[in-house]
């Protein structure tokens, strides 16, 4: 059995030359942000590569070869930023945490505790209260 040291990259990440992937990763960004696209659930790695005219793994091989994760966890990041500003502002107060969630781009209750849970270690209402 290998360990963690011994695995291979994926042969489609390490094809990506660093210019074309640091080309690809800004414009990622670019598209992701523009208009808080991220917050659209059904903005798929698939989409984006068909708007920038790439293949979906090439979006993949850049924001490997940039973040060390995958596109799930760029766009999810964008998305928890808005839900913790969202759930510590009295402006939103008035809205459920699920709610917040499903504001900031997440499909489902279940996905947005999930992601949530994953970085902060405690859950949206938790994080909430302890505003």
């Amino acid at each position: 059995m290998k360990t963690d040291c011994e695995k291979k990259e994926p042969a489609y990440r390490t094809k990506l030359k660093s210019e074309r992937a640091d080309e690809i990763y800004v414009n990622i960004l670019k598209s992701l942000t523009r208009g808080k696209r991220y917050r659209d659930p059904d903005f798929t790695a698939r989409r984006l590569a068909q708007e920038l005219g790439v293949t979906p793994r090439s979006i993949s091989a850049a924001v490997a070869q940039r973040t060390g994760d995958n596109y799930n966890a760029l766009v999810n990041s964008y998305r928890l930023r808005d839900a913790c500003r969202m759930l510590r502002s009295p402006r939103y107060a008035h809205l459920s945490v699920e709610e917040i969630g499903l504001l900031s781009g997440f499909s489902s209750r279940q996905a947005f505790y999930i992601a949530f849970h994953r970085v902060h270690d405690l859950t949206p209402r938790a994080y909430r209260l302890q505003g």
